[in-house]
This record gives C-alpha cells, structure tokens and sequence, in this order.
C-alpha cells in the first residue's frame, strides 16, 4: 500500500468515525464541506425554537499510532498552523483528533465559543488542547455553542 492510499484510508476512515460520534446524537446534520471551507464538516444543530441557524465546523485528523494527549499536542502544531493560515472564521470550529490502531478519539477547540457577561466572543486558538472525545464532552460542546448563539441572538436582534 503506497503512503497516498495509506492517507486515504485513514482520512476515510476518521470521516466514518467522526460520523459515527456526532451521529448519536439526533439534533446534529452533519454536511461534507472540505471543498468549499477547508473543513471537513459543518454540522448543524436542528433547534426549531430559534431562528438562526447553528453550525459548527469540524476539522478531522487521524493517525495511525497511538499517542498521549500532550504529545498529541506537539502533533498538532502543524495542523494550528494550517487553521492560523485559513480566513479567520465567524462561527465555532473544533478537531476531531483519531487514532487508527484504537479507535481513540480526542477534541480541541479551534476557535472557541466564549460568553462572558452575556458578550459572546470567539477565540481563535494558537495551540491544541487535546481531551477525550466522549459523549458527554459532545454534549458539553453542543451546550457550549448554543449558549454562544443564544448571546449571539441577543446582540443581534433586538
């Protein structure tokens, strides 16, 4: 298998995953984006009360050993540098981190949805800060930018 496939198969297989995970959850549509944003996903969180729409953008990376969350950091660095390069984004973003062999998953923020004071604010990060990826931190980070889009709304609309 030449390193290209090799790439392919896990890019492909970190897309299954990554739907695997968001999936469980039945207010999120996920939509393949890379082409047009240079993410891999927007995910959409369906909330009928509320007229914005709320997305997310999900970029994935996957690797084929195993790796402790601080050494997935220094792995990042060249992944932050790319996201440093994109345009700036409007809207929350986080990694999706995997490893091959155990199917571990793992988060960082990417530009994070604050609210302090009810100001909401978006911070770009220049570093990974790698945690497991489990349910109840997808839960969290739903909460997270709904709570931010909340704040958004209120500033917005009057």
């Amino acid at each position: 298998m030449t390193n290209e496939s090799k790439e392919h198969f896990i890019a492909d297989q970190v897309r299954a995953l990554a739907t695997i995970i968001l999936t469980r959850r039945g207010d999120l549509t996920i939509v393949e984006t890379k082409k047009d944003t240079g993410l891999d996903f927007h995910v959409y969180i369906d909330r009928e009360d509320k007229p914005m729409r709320l997305v997310f953008g999900v970029l994935l990376r996957g690797v084929p050993t195993p790796f402790t969350p601080s050494h997935a950091s220094k792995l990042l660095v060249p992944t932050m540098g790319q996201f440093q390069g994109m345009r700036k984004f409007t809207y929350p973003v986080c990694l999706f981190l995997f490893t091959m062999r155990e199917e571990h998953a793992f988060f960082s923020w990417l530009a994070e949805p604050i609210v302090n004071d009810r100001v909401p604010k978006l911070v770009h990060h220049h570093s990974a800060t790698v945690v497991p990826l489990t349910n109840e931190l997808l839960d969290q980070v739903v909460q997270q930018i709904v709570e931010w889009y909340d704040a958004v709304e209120s500033v917005l609309i009057a």
